[in-house]
């Protein structure tokens, strides 16, 4: 295997293993590779530059589904805490 596709299956699978933490709603997973991405991806493109091209809509692609993930959880963490909110609210209505 060249030092190349070595690159390319790292930044795919390393992609693809962030997408499927975050899907399972495994943030600390997600989290903990999220750290290491930028770092792999700065090296692989600067080893293999335009040669990573191939991947981009891959990546890009992963990507964009892990935002719209991490968009609907930030949407259900609102509506819960605006939930918890309301409950507080009636519970010291009636204690008063």
């Amino acid at each position: 295997m060249t030092s190349l596709e070595k690159a390319r299956l790292t930044l795919l699978a390393h992609s693809k293993n962030m997408l499927l933490a975050a899907q399972a709603h495994n943030w600390a997973r997600f989290s903990e590779l999220e750290s290491f991405w930028m770092s792999i991806l700065k090296k692989a493109t600067k080893e293999h530059g335009a040669e990573l091209n191939t991947l981009g809509k891959a990546l890009i692609e992963d990507n964009q589904k892990i935002q719209s993930l991490i968009e609907n959880e930030q949407k259900q963490l609102l509506e819960a805490l605006e939930q918890s909110n309301k409950n507080t609210s009636s519970i010291k209505s009636y204690l008063k």
